[in-house]
């Protein structure tokens, strides 16, 4: 018996990254069960700026609905579940849930960095903190993509439905992507320019490099409260240590991060990290910060350290680049662990809890 399912697209179709390539890629793995009829909820003004691949068998609704209207139109009756298919289930995917009437619901929460530091996030805090705690007990699932996050979840959203942990996949990563040229040695860090990121702390530590030292390449498109730290690599542009690029599709991504010598990714906390995953299935050394998402993501594959300190940091990175049994030792370990992360053991954990609420 197939389980008809509505999943929230939108994220998809306006990222590339993050929560747009989760929402993305799990759809694919769920087009591909005989279990699931899946339509995709899309119904936006905004235009897409990721190309919208449909898969075979799976139905897109897209109209020109704004968001602000969905509320209203739930009052007479068209709730995002008949909007999308007559749904007997509904997933909420990102911080923005629509209305929906009589699907039940399952709900993905990613992470909730924006209650643990509301300073990560700036003036958005405190919304998004509202309308997450509003919507907490309205879902009849939740799903986390780590323990971590839920942990996160049963402490900052105390009362609400105990969450099922549902790891990510990594098996989107081409497996023959080949390493670009770029002319130089280089450490790669990728993700949007804000706070929590940590950026600052990173161009800091390359700045105590001893020569001769690679050069920093910093992928990532400018966030929230990101002033100081866009003048800060703007300054190690012009200083020769750092480079950044902010329109990088995944190939060259992809080629990027199989060329680099290290990852480097300092991020104060994640609710999955696929930056890191990608890394490692691609053979990549990773340098992280020590926290409890990173620990649980790598599992001992991966060079730890305080990413709050620069000196701790920069020597993190030196050994990441100068230990050769290290590195050894990381690309061969890291590339299993990244194996036993696959979207189509993610998308049969979704099946088996769309299947158990709607019944």
């Amino acid at each position: 018996m197939r389980t008809v399912l509505a999943l929230d697209y939108r994220p998809a179709l306006l990222s590339q990254a993050g929560i747009g390539r989760a929402v993305r890629e799990l759809a694919r793995a769920l087009a591909r069960r005989d279990d699931v009829e899946l339509h995709l909820f899309a119904h936006s003004l905004a235009a897409a700026r990721v190309p919208c691949e449909v898969p075979a068998g799976v139905r897109l609704h897209r109209g020109p609905i704004p968001g602000r209207s969905l509320p209203w139109l739930a009052r007479v009756g068209l709730g995002a579940d008949r909007l999308a298919g007559r749904c007997e289930v509904f997933h909420w995917t990102d911080y923005v849930q629509p209305p929906v009437i009589q699907a039940k619901t399952v709900w993905t929460v990613h992470d909730l960095a924006f209650l643990r530091d509301p300073s990560w996030h700036g003036n958005d805090a405190a919304p998004l903190a509202a309308r997450t705690r509003a919507m907490a007990t309205g879902a009849t699932a939740i799903v986390a993509p780590s323990k971590a996050t839920a942990a996160d979840v049963a402490r900052l959203l105390p009362g609400t439905t105990p969450p099922i942990v549902i790891p990510f996949g990594s098996d989107h990563v081409p497996s023959f992507s080949a390493p670009t040229s770029t002319g130089f040695d280089y450490v790669l860090c990728i993700g949007t320019i804000e706070p929590r990121k940590n950026h600052r702390a990173l161009l800091a530590a390359m700045r105590r490099l001893r020569p001769p030292r690679p050069r920093l390449l910093v992928i990532g498109k400018p966030g929230w409260e990101c002033q100081d730290i866009v003048a800060d690599l703007r300054a190690a542009q012009r200083d020769g240590i750092a480079q950044w690029r902010t329109g990088v599709g995944d190939a060259e991504m992809f080629a990027l991060l199989r060329g680099a010598k290290l990852l480097v990714y300092p991020s104060l906390w994640e609710g999955f990290g696929f930056p890191p995953l990608e890394a490692m299935a691609l053979g990549t050394p990773v340098v992280l910060h020590d926290c409890e998402p990173m620990r649980e993501l790598t599992d001992g594959n991966a060079l730890l350290c305080d990413a709050t300190v620069p000196e701790a940091l920069a020597a993190a990175i030196e050994r990441g680049l100068c230990d050769a049994e290290l590195r050894d030792r990381l690309t061969h370990d890291g590339l299993a662990r990244a194996g036993s992360f696959r979207w189509a053991d993610c998308a049969a954990a979704h099946a088996r809890l769309y299947r158990e609420i709607a019944q």
